[in-house]
């Protein structure tokens, strides 16, 4: 099973943000029938119509919808993601874990650590 992109995910939410083809793909900065391409690889990809077309509008299908929302959630879940991982490359960031016998840590601790968590 081969799964979307983020990129056809991306392009999914801006269609339906937009509701015109057109827009969303000057929007994600590709033309239109690049974008077209893209929805429609995604329809084939997962085995349904996410879009009815006409000439004036786009209305999205039940599943359309659902496939929409999911999407948002995917994307959204990816950028915790990301910024989890970015967190970590900044500089005194992240977990630190200090061993102390407990006979001093008493009172060597307070003055290193002024507020400890566990």
């Amino acid at each position: 099973m081969q799964y979307p992109s983020t990129k056809q995910l991306q392009f999914i939410v801006m269609l339906d943000e937009y509701k015109h083809f057109g827009r969303a793909a000057k929007a994600c900065h590709i033309s239109q029938s690049a974008f077209s391409i893209a929805i429609k690889e995604l329809e084939n990809k997962l085995g349904v119509q996410l879009v009815d077309r006409t000439n004036k509008q786009i209305i999205f299908t039940d599943i359309g919808l659902s496939i929409v929302r999911q999407a948002r959630l995917c994307l959204s879940e990816l950028d915790a993601l990301m910024a989890l991982a970015k967190g970590t490359q900044e500089p005194l960031s992240g977990k630190i874990t200090l061993g102390v016998i407990p006979s001093i840590a008493p009172f060597i601790l307070p003055s290193f650590v002024p507020h400890i968590t566990q």
